[in-house]
């Protein structure tokens, strides 16, 4: 059988079970990245592009001992040279590792965002983030100050080079080189048993197109020597335009469009699907805006100042988590209880359908949109990256009034949806003290 067959099968997730397809893919042999050149851990010259904005005290992976270390890798992809660089973050020592590995291809803006959104539950998890810079713009990049590693810093990044037709073969080799485990590598004694490809907003578009690309080599045709994938498992959030994600025949996908996209397109929506060869859940995330405002806000100035404070961390780890679980494991996700509701009255500016609080119908649920205390309006605007997210105001003294008899009566409510939410798989156990329950006073402000 041909390897173009091959692809085809993968591609169309053809009624073939796993078990065989890995075994057809394993014969065509024809793709196997090499392993690329390491140089490192690297320490100057002068100061490192950190790869992440911090967070609040206790919520960073530094405070839960983290050992940062940056490599360089170069090897040949696509037929020509390249030279880039390669960040891990991992638990202070491999018994605290829990053997996963969240990869990203850098986003353009010079981070890894899901490493830097989901780190308190990555943290208390012991999972570990890999960022790899795989494409030309996460080299050079002027319009974004301190995004690109030239633009950073030329004397410690100036020997970099990538081209962006090798994008999908870099990330094929750097993930092989963390999968084989290789005695002094990059990971030490840390043993990966699972990496995951992740990516959130432009580095979403990046993890689509190693997924499927067209004319690159993707995970169809990159392959572990044994025939199965590099990546086994997918994880893309706020993902951008219209266009379906890429059905995978042996490696789960979950996506997790947010209400900011939602206001622009439904054209990402297919169904849910627990088929060998099309593992998929799409979670579309009521209340949550394209970037997150709470923790890492990149934005100052908007239209409206009191940005949203939705738990955005805590649902991005809720979405890596079930990913991880399900490539791992094979811990079957929940599936989402329904979709947002459209309006295509676009009167009050938002296609998205609202309740009676303003507040989204529909979609993944959280106790800040069922036991309402704000209205969380998505997008907000103003100057750069404003219209990524959103702004909460706070319901009317009356309202709430309603709603509530008292304090104490909101936190009841609040506390026993949480419980549901935690018991069904929507939220995350490791957030609920130190987000949900410690937002309650807001009540009283």
């Amino acid at each position: 059988m041909s390897f173009a067959i091959l692809r085809r099968i993968a591609r169309t997730g053809a009624l073939v079970s796993a078990v065989a397809l890995s075994a057809l893919l394993a014969a065509a042999h024809a793709a196997v990245p090499d392993i690329p050149t390491v140089e490192g851990p690297i320490t100057g010259p002068g100061e490192m592009q950190p790869g992440i904005r911090p967070g609040p005290a206790g919520t960073d992976l530094e405070d839960f001992g983290y050992v940062m270390e940056e490599y360089f890798v170069s090897g040949v992809a696509a037929g020509q040279p390249y030279k880039t660089r390669l960040l891990l973050r991992k638990p202070p020592n491999p018994e605290k590792f829990s053997g996963m590995l969240v990869g990203e291809p850098t986003h353009r803006g010079g981070n890894g965002l899901i490493c830097q959104f989901a780190r308190f539950g990555i943290g208390q998890r012991g999972h570990a983030c890999m960022t790899i810079a795989a494409r030309r713009i996460n080299l050079t990049n002027p319009a974004t100050p301190g995004a690109g590693l030239y633009e950073f810093n030329l004397e410690r990044y100036g020997s970099l080079r990538v081209a962006d037709n090798q994008a999908n073969e870099i990330i094929a080799q750097v993930g092989r080189l963390l999968r084989e485990n290789l005695a002094g590598g990059p990971m030490g004694q840390y043993m990966v048993r699972i990496i995951v490809l992740t990516g959130t907003s432009d580095s979403s578009g990046a993890t689509r197109t190693y997924m499927s690309s067209g004319p690159m080599l993707d995970h169809a045709d990159l392959r572990m020597p044994d025939g199965g994938p590099i990546y086994q498992g997918y994880f893309i959030s706020s993902i951008l335009g219209s266009g379906l994600v890429p059905t995978i025949a042996d490696a789960p996908v979950i996506q997790m469009p947010t209400q900011f996209e939602l206001h622009s397109s439904n054209g990402f929506r297919r169904p849910d699907s627990d088929e060998p060869t099309n593992r998929f859940r799409s979670y579309e995330m009521s209340g949550m805006s394209h970037n997150d405002a709470r923790e890492n806000p990149a934005f100052t100035g908007c239209t409206h100042p009191n940005l949203s404070q939705f738990p955005y961390g805590a649902m991005t780890f809720m979405g890596l988590q079930h990913l991880v679980d399900w490539t791992a494991s094979g811990t079957i996700p929940p599936r989402a209880p329904s979709v947002m509701e459209i309006d295509n009255d676009l009167s009050d500016g938002t296609r998205v359908a609202l309740d009676e609080f303003g507040n989204a119908k529909g979609g993944v649920r959280t106790t800040y949109l069922d036991v309402p205390l704000f209205t969380y309006t998505i997008p907000n605007s103003g100057p750069g990256l404003c219209n990524q997210t959103g702004y909460q105001t706070r319901l009317p003294d009356e309202v709430l009034g309603k709603l509530y008899k008292n304090y104490g009566q909101y936190v009841s409510k609040v506390e026993h949806r949480l419980k549901e939410l935690m018991d069904e798989g929507w939220f995350p156990k490791e957030y609920a003290s130190d987000y949900v329950q410690k937002d309650l006073k807001a009540y009283q402000e």
